[in-house]
This record gives structure tokens, C-alpha cells and sequence, in this order.
């Protein structure tokens, strides 16, 4: 299997960005419900931080599976949760792959926006689910004009108008977008919720630099090449206050968790 972006992401997603969503997935976790002995399984695991709440609020009762197509991010998955005394299983598969089960709970954090065929996945988890079961998602969004996030955004997008077109994915989050795309893919909405938590770095130049290695913008970057990745880094300083990459960051990324169950 070729190399993936997530796998050279791995371990600078684990230091910069996991311990700053950490509230996130707890968020996540509490509104899913899971309840000790239910079958739960975790595609687009990632480095598995959602795991530990979610062990956590099962009692260390029950089936957890966890996938990812990322080995190394599996890796980190299974060094997170040894610790846990909690059995949980992991294997290297497709988002779209349930492992022929049958679940009360697909959770999810931070992974569906990745594909572009998202409706099918969520077809997917759906013909997995249990007669009560439901699906639980947590994605980005919807965008705050003035954070961070959007201001790298409208960055890219002056410097590189079609490519900035794949960084537009939070706009998906709003409610009725959100339960629209459940919809298609056979589910009711039944929750959603939109949760803020602080982060804080150092500079701006920090918060650039974890960005373009830890997550999803490492493809971009990689893409675009270095001297336009600088390009837009410099953009993105100058729309600050003040404008400078020393300037320090705190915000609170709006993030949406919607639960559903099959129609």
C-alpha cells in the first residue's frame, strides 16, 4: 500500500491537534450515549482519542472495534488505549467497511468530511446498524468568518482559487445541510449539537505550521508546493491583528455532532 498523507501526518497530528480535541471527542462521546455492552464501531479512528471516553463511558463493557486505512495511525490508536482494560480491536480497513457486523453504535470523529462520497458511507454505516442502533458524527463546522480556520481559508482561496474549493467542507455542518445528507443516505437526524472549546498557540506561525503538518491541509500544501504554501502563510499573517506571525491565537472552533438512526 502506497504511503497515504495520513501516515506522514500521523505523529504531528498526535502532538499538535489530539490534545487540543480531546473536548471535542468527549462532547461526541456523551452525546452518543454508548451504554456498557453495546457493540460500538469506531471507523476513521485516527490516533484513537475518541476511544478512551468511549471506554470510559462504557464501563469497559462491551465490543469496540476500531478501523483506519492509516497504519501508523492505528499505531498511535493502539499505544493510546493499552492502558484502557478495555479489549479493543483494531484493523486496517475502508470507512465503508463494517467488518459484516452488526452495531448499536457507529462512531465517528473528524472523518466523514474526508470523503467526497460521503453519502454512501453513511448508506454504508446504516445497513450496520442494529434495529435501535444509530450513528454518531463530529465534524468542523459551520465556519466562523473571522477564526482562524477561515481566515487560512480565504487565504488559500486568494492564492489558489481551485484548490481552496476542498477547504470549504465546514459549510456541510449546518443543521439542515447536515440532516439533509443523513437523509439521503437513509437516517433521521434525532440530535445535533454545536460545541466550542478554547485553543491556544503561540503564534500564528505555530498554529500555520500545525495545520499544513498534522491534518488535512498537509495534501494542499504538498500540492501547491512550498513557495505557494508561503505565499498563503504570508496572506494569512497580514489578515491578523496585529498582522504578524508572532501574533498569539486563542479561539473556539465551532464543531457539529449530529446522532441519527435509520429511517
Amino acid at each position: 500500500m502506497a504511503e497515504d498523507c495520513w501516515d506522514r501526518a500521523a505523529q504531528p497530528y498526535f502532538d499538535f491537534w489530539v490534545p487540543r480535541l480531546i473536548p471535542y471527542y468527549e462532547d461526541l462521546v456523551q452525546r452518543a450515549g454508548p451504554k456498557a455492552g453495546e457493540r460500538v464501531l469506531v471507523p476513521t479512528t485516527g490516533p484513537g482519542a475518541e476511544l478512551i471516553a468511549l471506554a470510559r463511558a462504557m464501563n469497559g463493557q462491551g465490543t469496540v472495534v476500531a478501523t483506519d486505512l492509516s497504519g501508523p495511525m492505528l499505531m498511535r490508536a493502539r499505544e493510546a488505549t493499552a492502558e484502557l482494560g478495555m479489549p479493543i480491536r483494531f484493523e486496517q480497513a475502508d470507512v465503508r467497511d463494517t467488518l459484516n457486523g452488526k452495531w448499536d453504535l457507529v462512531l465517528s470523529a473528524f472523518g466523514l468530511w474526508q470523503f467526497e462520497d460521503r453519502r454512501d458511507v453513511l448508506r454504508a454505516w446504516r445497513e450496520a446498524l442494529t434495529e435501535e442502533g444509530r450513528v454518531a458524527i463530529l465534524e468542523w463546522g459551520p465556519p466562523d468568518p473571522t477564526g482562524p480556520f477561515e481566515l487560512v481559508d480565504d487565504s488559500l482561496r486568494s492564492i489558489e482559487p481551485a484548490v481552496a474549493e476542498v477547504t470549504r467542507l465546514r459549510e456541510l455542518a449546518s443543521r439542515e445541510t447536515l440532516g439533509e445528507l443523513l437523509g439521503e443516505a437513509g437516517l433521521r437526524m434525532v440530535r445535533h449539537a454545536v460545541v466550542r472549546h478554547r485553543m491556544d498557540f503561540g503564534s500564528a506561525e505555530g498554529f500555520f505550521k500545525a495545520l499544513c503538518a498534522g491534518c488535512s491541509y498537509l495534501k494542499v500544501c504538498e500540492e501547491i508546493g512550498a513557495d505557494r504554501t508561503c505565499r498563503v502563510a504570508d496572506t494569512f499573517y497580514a489578515r491578523l491583528t496585529p498582522p504578524s506571525p508572532r501574533t498569539p491565537l486563542s479561539f473556539e472552533p465551532a464543531a457539529s455532532i449530529a446522532v441519527a438512526q435509520a429511517m
